[in-house]
């Protein structure tokens, strides 16, 4: 069974909502987008060290 990309991601971020971390995806400017797990609480962190090295990261909303 084939799964879609954001079907995927769905399911991850619902799991991952469940136990407290969160899925993000970091735009480096290239033609893949690369999506990171870490916890709920270290995603500003995240996005403030990606802003600092010129990219972007958001949280995914499940």
């Amino acid at each position: 069974m084939a799964v879609r990309r954001r079907q995927l991601l769905r399911r991850c971020g619902r799991h991952y909502a469940d136990v407290g971390a969160a899925p993000a995806v970091l735009d480096i400017e290239s033609d893949c987008y690369p999506v990171v797990g870490l916890r709920a609480a270290r995603v500003q962190e995240l996005t403030v060290l990606a802003k600092r090295a010129g990219f972007t990261a958001r949280a995914r909303e499940v």
